[in-house]
């Protein structure tokens, strides 16, 4: 809280040292209960920085997706390989990365010693933060950002400020949610710097570290508009791509509705955060300044705002909604943790002890019974059998063999991911919902050879069926519905001995 004692280097050290083994644990918990993967997403992100760090360009992805979390997985893949176990390492490494990042901003929002420890704790804990320290998607560390910038903005010290900003830029180039709240960032340091008196009467070395501060809080947007521009003929292309998928895949959707699904997420998804929240309001409106708590509630309208925006404009994340409000509830565990903090600081013991079994009945109650009720959760994706066939079709095919893959759903993003060369893969067709669906491969013996001397394919991954028996004979390999052959050399136009069903 304001006005208690800054903590010494060597306490701050251990603080720290204690939300990275908390974190650390956590990851290690979640990984051992078998989550792998929040969507097929994770792996196409996978594959996107498997084929960035062994062909580096601008734009990873050539679409869409914003290109930092690219750029930061290659490069760690680079230095240490592109394997599946390598993206996992550094996903869970910037997992840990953001945690302390939280607690960096607890600290820069005045929050003392023990409720910024509690509010970093309770962060790296809570369900969807556990997920998402471990997944290869963004969305973890980008929020942490986000709550490192909202912190920056009630600094006065120019250079907190550019700290926030350069948070803001790599928030901004890893999500699209972020991007009002780098605008608003950047109004207000505008203002706290070059047009309030305050800001006019500061040196001038300060007002130019304002000033370029408020830059770089909306340079990651004006580079991915200007960006589009040039390459796709549009600043707005990525929009309209979004927005065309969203079409093609859930049809048409009430925009009104689907700008509400996120309010809605913050309270249902994670309903013990939110009640905790909702009871200690009170007190929480009686931490720090008018001025702070007014500009913290400022950005976090404005962090809830991006993806309602999104919803409305139909350029929303098509799965998993809770992913988007993410920051919302790192900022909600901050404000639980200082406003618990100051309510027990001023009970009395016994009052004290009532508290933390009230508290403990609360949660109890909250995970029990209303979680079951709101948590309506989407399937994680669970692609055990394509992660086995990957690997062991990376194996056998080795640097120079080509692998057909029937592409029956999104799932194939799993098989290329663990193969670790994701460049040696061709699908049998594409599956893109926005255009119409060709017919497989995998159909009739015929059609099966054609695609195998048009890919120059040396294996195939596929579903086991009367073609894939008759031209393929016995597999290499199986796991689960998935097989693995060697493909038969057959030249161009030619068909193999024996009957084709």
């Amino acid at each position: 809280m304001p006005g208690e004692p800054i903590a010494r280097p060597p306490a701050r050290a251990l603080d720290a040292l204690i939300v990275l083994g908390v974190k650390l644990a956590v990851s290690a918990a979640v990984l051992a209960c078998g989550f792998r993967a929040v969507s097929d997403d994770d792996f196409a992100r996978v594959v996107l920085a498997q084929e960035w760090a062994a062909a580096p360009r601008l734009d990873p992805s050539g679409s869409s997706w914003l290109p930092l979390p690219f750029w930061l997985s290659g490069l760690g893949m680079m230095a240490l390989g592109r394997s599946l176990e390598v993206a996992r390492a550094l996903a869970v490494a910037l997992g840990l990365g953001a945690a302390l990042l939280v607690w960096v901003a607890a600290r820069w929002l005045g929050l003392g010693r023990p409720a910024a420890l509690a509010g970093a704790i309770l962060a790296a804990v809570f369900p969807w933060s556990a997920r998402l320290g471990v997944a290869t998607v963004p969305e973890l560390y980008a929020a942490a950002l986000c709550l490192v910038g909202v912190a920056a903005a009630t600094q006065p010290s120019p250079g907190r400020r550019l700290w926030g900003a350069l948070a803001m830029l790599g928030a901004c180039l890893s999500r699209y949610e972020p991007w009002l709240l780098g605008a608003g960032l950047s109004v207000l340091t505008l203002y706290d710097f070059l047009l309030a008196p305050a800001g006019r009467s500061r040196p001038r070395a300060q007002r130019a570290l304002g000033a370029l501060a408020a830059g770089l809080a909306v340079a990651g947007p004006l580079a991915w508009l200007l960006h589009n521009a040039l390459a796709h003929g549009e600043a707005l292309h990525f929009l309209r791509r979004v927005s065309d998928y969203e079409r093609a895949l859930l049809g048409a959707r009430d925009p009104v509705l689907a700008a509400l699904r996120y309010p809605i997420a913050v309270v249902t998804q994670e309903p013990e955060l939110a009640l905790c929240a909702a009871l200690l309001l009170p007190e929480a409106g009686r931490l720090g300044t008018a001025a702070v708590r007014r500009r913290v509630l400022l950005l976090a309208l404005l962090l809830l705002a991006g993806p309602c925006l999104g919803g409305l404009r139909g350029g929303a994340p098509t799965h998993h909604p809770e992913r988007a409000v993410l920051a919302i509830w790192l900022l909600l565990c901050l404000l639980v943790a200082a406003a618990g903090h100051r309510l027990l600081g001023r009970a009395s013991p016994r009052a004290r002890a009532l508290l933390y079994c009230a508290g403990a009945a609360l949660l109890a109650a909250a995970a029990g019974w209303v979680r079951p009720r709101t948590v309506q959760a989407e399937p994680f994706a669970r692609r055990d059998a394509e992660l086995a066939v990957g690997h062991a079709a990376g194996a056998a095919a080795g640097p120079a063999g080509r692998v057909l893959v029937e592409a029956a759903d999104y799932g194939y993003f799993a098989v290329l991911a663990a193969s670790g060369r994701p460049e040696r893969f061709v699908l049998d067709r594409s599956i893109d919902p926005r255009h119409p669906l060709g017919a497989s491969s995998f159909a009739s013996g015929p059609q099966l050879v054609r695609r195998l001397a048009e890919a120059g394919a040396t294996h195939v991954v596929a579903r086991p069926s009367p073609t894939t028996e008759a031209v393929l004979r016995a597999p290499l390999a199986r796991a689960g519905p998935l097989g693995l052959w060697v493909a038969p050399a057959y030249p161009t136009g030619a068909t193999p001995s024996g009957p084709i069903r």
